[in-house]
């Protein structure tokens, strides 16, 4: 009896557990974990860590990129090294839900000095702004300049961020 050497393909298909009501199998989900730990893990580490081929990882890799489970990997920068020691939580409570408004305000503020993150709410406030920027002074001439003066925002409340405390980046 003839035996056959096991491809990639064949890896693929053997190697994982039931997929999940999120189309994901248990192979997809260790990958993903591994790369939410560590993004810049090279593919071979990752197939040693889950116990797959090289080739293997690399083509689960690509389709959960293909899929848009990943959707990219990215730096995450010290804010303090780079002079942005400040953070603050900005919520925003707009005057009117007119859309031409919403929709003005949720392209403009993303793209404005020192946002890190937008997020539109549900509740009292509309949205809530991460920044970060120089100091106390810049933190109160950004509110002014960018939102204070704003017609469109009727409330503004900031926190100012003590420390940041990441928790697990991803669902896994």
């Amino acid at each position: 009896m003839a035996h056959s050497v096991p491809t990639a393909r064949d890896d693929a298909r053997d190697s994982g557990s039931r997929t999940g009501i999120d189309g994901l199998d248990e192979i997809d989900r260790k990958i993903l974990s591994l790369l939410i730990d560590d993004a810049r893990m090279t593919n071979r580490d990752v197939a040693d860590a889950v116990g797959i081929a090289p080739s293997t990882a690399l083509m689960r890799t690509r389709a959960l990129q293909e899929r848009g489970v990943i959707v990219g990997f990215e730096a995450v920068v010290n804010l303090s090294a780079i002079g942005r020691s400040v953070q603050a939580l900005i919520a925003v409570q707009l005057r009117a839900h007119d859309r031409d408004q919403i929709d003005r305000f949720t392209s403009t503020v993303p793209q404005l000095p020192g946002v890190l993150a937008t997020f539109h709410t549900s509740g009292s406030v509309d949205y809530l702004l991460h920044i970060a920027v120089p100091s106390a002074e810049a933190l109160r001439d950004w509110v002014l300049d960018h939102l204070t003066t704003d017609p469109v925002v009727g409330h503004t409340e900031t926190t100012l961020v003590f420390e940041r405390i990441p928790g697990r980046s991803g669902p896994l």
